[in-house]
């Protein structure tokens, strides 16, 4: 086998095969035999068919076979000679073509994954937040918990701040009727629920009320086919409702599971999810500075297409939220940069993992999912879920390895802490999980 390689691009190569006339003949004659074996001919004794009859027989079908197979089995063989990185399986730039005095010729396309010279990490800058939860985040919390149970009752008037509109609508967009049939009902906190739009609109309105007018819907708005249109809105005020927030008695402190009802210990198990929130945001805030620097370092950096119409299209079905939408070349061509940047930055933190021996630690991914687990009524079975689901685990495995590999930059990188509260921690994070989107 002759194997030749031509660079296309810096993540493209074309790999041209020369398998030897005499290698396929006797490859040839090899399938023409296991034929002879399995076939039955009227007039021969199974596996006593002549060779000579074989060939007028099977052999087109044996030289078919053999085309296949040689080219697949040449194919990676001649991957793994030329030590290629595949970002994604070959394709063949034409069929093989089998030529009675040089033998096959196989032509490919390899996607590759870029090569990488030493990344120094010595010299970027990252700002680690200096921060801790206070006995304010506590109490703020609580107060929010508070409004998760606020009691509603129905008033006759015009709904102010702070107060909850039900709404039913129908909406006209280009692509047409949301929904196909009947409405949609939202419950709108006013001065909360964050399109202003509508939070007018329905500020002039009673129960009862109904009004034609144009909106644009917030680009996360709930409804994928709303989200970021502008559209035709019939909509219905249902009713006004205003709140009451209620006492933190013993039946308030057990719904949140705190089965004491003792105040001292929701408090406590506030502060703990609050201080895991944080180590999650801290730990967010840092990985995005650094890929952020990753990315600058390497700004003319090509990436697989393959990989990135992938996490384009992962991308969209997260957008989507299991909707039933047919999706269009459009829709993805939105989410291509993004995706890009995301394949760009994973490449590079796997890079880094791999130029100073980086390996996944299996503790911490055991920790990873019993956290997860925590927020079910189960525990134990979503950690057997995610340990039989191979894509689960690997989705944890790789976030893991990305935190370690962020871990050991900050200890080799030019680190500086700045002093921060814990709201502008979380919200710095939540943007930049945005942007990663």
């Amino acid at each position: 086998m002759q194997v030749s390689v031509e660079d296309t691009s810096a993540i493209e190569k074309r790999l041209k095969i020369q398998v030897p006339i005499e290698e396929i003949r006797k490859q040839i004659d090899a399938r023409l035999r296991e034929i002879g074996k399995q076939v039955n001919l009227k007039g021969f004794r199974p596996g006593r068919i002549p060779f000579k009859v074989l060939r007028q027989r099977y052999g087109q079908q044996a030289k078919q076979d053999v085309i296949q197979q040689s080219s697949q089995n040449n194919l990676e063989k001649a991957i793994q000679q030329e030590s290629l990185r595949l970002a994604a399986m070959p394709r063949l730039e034409e069929a093989p073509v089998l030529d009675d005095e040089t033998g096959l010729e196989i032509n490919a396309i390899i996607e590759v994954y870029p090569e990488f010279e030493t990344i120094e990490v010595a010299g970027i800058a990252i700002e680690r937040p200096e921060v801790s939860v206070t006995d304010d985040d506590v109490v703020e919390m609580l107060e929010t918990l508070k409004k998760q149970k606020m009691n509603w009752s129905n008033v006759d008037r015009k709904p102010k701040a702070g107060e909850r509109a039900l709404v039913e609508y129908v909406a006209e967009t280009e692509s047409g009727r949301v929904p196909e049939k009947g409405k949609h009902r939202l419950a709108v906190i006013l001065g909360e629920s964050g399109f202003e739009q509508l939070e007018t609109a329905v500020t002039g309105m009673s129960a009862g009320d109904e009004a034609d007018l144009e909106l644009e819907f917030p680009a996360d708005y709930r409804e994928p086919e709303l989200a970021g249109q502008k559209a035709k809105v019939a909509l219905t005020l249902s009713n006004v409702q205003e709140g009451e927030l209620p006492g933190v008695d013993e039946e308030f402190i057990r719904s949140f599971g705190v089965q004491s009802g003792v105040v001292e210990d929701l408090n406590t198990e506030i502060r703990s999810n609050l201080e895991r929130e944080l180590n999650q945001a801290v730990g967010t805030q840092l990985k995005t500075q650094l890929t952020e620097r990753l990315l600058e370092m390497h700004a003319d950096m090509e990436v697989p297409e393959s990989i990135v119409s992938n996490e384009a299209s992962n991308l969209l079905q997260q957008a989507l939220r299991g909707a039933e939408i047919d999706v269009t070349a459009e829709m993805l061509e939105h989410f291509r940069e993004p995706a890009r940047k995301r394949v760009r930055s994973g490449l590079l933190l796997a890079e880094l993992a791999r130029q100073n021996d980086i390996v996944i630690n299996a503790d911490k991914v055991r920790e990873a999912i019993e956290e997860i687990a925590q927020t079910y009524e189960d525990p134990r079975e979503v950690v057997q879920m995610y340990y039989q689901d191979q894509r689960l685990l690997q989705a944890i495995e790789n976030s893991v390895l990305e935190n370690q590999v962020v871990d050991w930059v900050v200890e080799n990188a030019k680190v500086t802490d700045k002093p921060m509260g814990f709201q502008d921690v979380i919200d710095s994070a939540t943007q930049a999980a945005g942007q990663q989107t």
